[in-house]
């Protein structure tokens, strides 16, 4: 191997080492780095060392020097902060479509931004939740999406659910279902693939940790005018958390404590205030859901129009209280 070739494997090897053993709290000596070197089969003198650190700091990598008898070394600037990969870390740990095993892989790629002495204590903080029923292909399942979304193709997928005992029951026989793909949308710890069918014109969601075998195809996506500018976080909004139903616009009335409660569900709202409280009127879908989620807060919330709504709502919840009085 050639000198110039030495060089940058050592370069490569340097940086490594600094990047996952190395921050503020967790320096390595200039000694330290020879002897890590060394066990990667690559000689280095203390002068190659210094050497080294000024030509990764030319390139735009700092390492910091803390000088001394024997100087100290850590990496200075990494992508991600400390609060940023906390946030990753618990949204990792609270997926439901992630198995327990490719969540435990996720977390320990997510901490090591940080290094890894501060990954090893960021992990003890955290608890990966157990999901029996998770799909072990779900990235690849994702891999497939993500292709059909960029290179605007059809996509095509089994799909099942589970029956009492956890095993997989394929819907229609186990026949393929072939859709265009319109985006993906994370709700309630899962994720979805939002697109529509041929035949129909409203879109659907399914489950991607559902979802088997999903391919991309060589046809192109339909064209169809109504999803020519489709707004995924709108939908999101309608539909996702109300499940299905049939779209309206629904005048809400709620007092001031759930004007966080209504962002929530429904992002940035501008209610008109009215008495002790706030009116707002949004696009839903109507369904049981809707309803009871509406009950939840015990009269709180009341549903001002329409008529026909209210009158819904009102049948559901007579049917609530006969179904407990009965």
């Amino acid at each position: 191997m050639s000198r110039n070739s030495e060089q940058k494997i050592r370069l490569l090897v340097l940086y490594d080492i600094l990047h996952k053993e190395t921050d503020a709290e967790h320096q390595l000596s200039t000694n330290e780095i020879i002897g890590r070197l060394a066990s990667y089969g690559i000689k280095a003198t203390r002068q190659t060392v210094y050497d080294d650190i000024e030509m990764l700091n030319s390139f735009g990598y700092e390492i910091i020097t803390v000088h001394g008898r024997n100087n100290h070394y850590f990496i200075g600037d990494r992508t991600f902060e400390l609060p940023e990969v906390q946030v990753l870390l618990h949204a990792v740990g609270a997926a439901k479509f992630l198995t327990e095993k490719k969540a435990s892989v996720l977390t320990e790629k997510v901490a090591e931004l940080l290094g890894e002495a501060k990954a090893d204590s960021l992990k003890e903080l955290l608890t990966v939740k157990s999901n029996e029923h998770g799909n072990e292909r779900i990235y690849y399942s994702i891999d497939a999406i993500t292709t059909a979304l960029i290179e605007k193709r059809k996509l095509s997928f089994r799909y099942f659910d589970y029956d009492g005992s956890g095993n997989r029951i394929y819907r229609k026989e186990g026949e393929r279902y072939e859709v265009n793909p319109l985006g993906m949308v994370y709700s309630g710890e899962n994720f979805y693939l939002v697109c529509f069918h041929d035949k129909y014109d409203n879109p659907a969601s399914y489950r991607i940790d559902k979802m088997e075998e999903v391919q991309v195809e060589k046809s192109k996506i339909t064209g169809k005018k109504q999803f020519e500018n489709f707004d995924l976080n709108a939908y999101k909004c309608e539909t996702f958390g109300m499940y299905y139903g049939e779209k309206a616009d629904v005048t809400l009335y709620f007092p001031h404590e759930l004007l966080d409660v209504m962002r929530d569900r429904f992002g940035d709202i501008k209610p008109k205030s009215d008495r002790n409280g706030y009116i707002v009127r949004e696009t839903i879908r109507v369904s049981r859901t809707f309803f009871a989620w509406i009950a939840m807060f015990e009269g709180k919330v009341k549903i001002i129009e329409p008529n026909n709504v209210r009158e819904q709502y009102r049948s559901f919840v007579e049917k609530l209280y006969l179904s407990v009085t009965e």
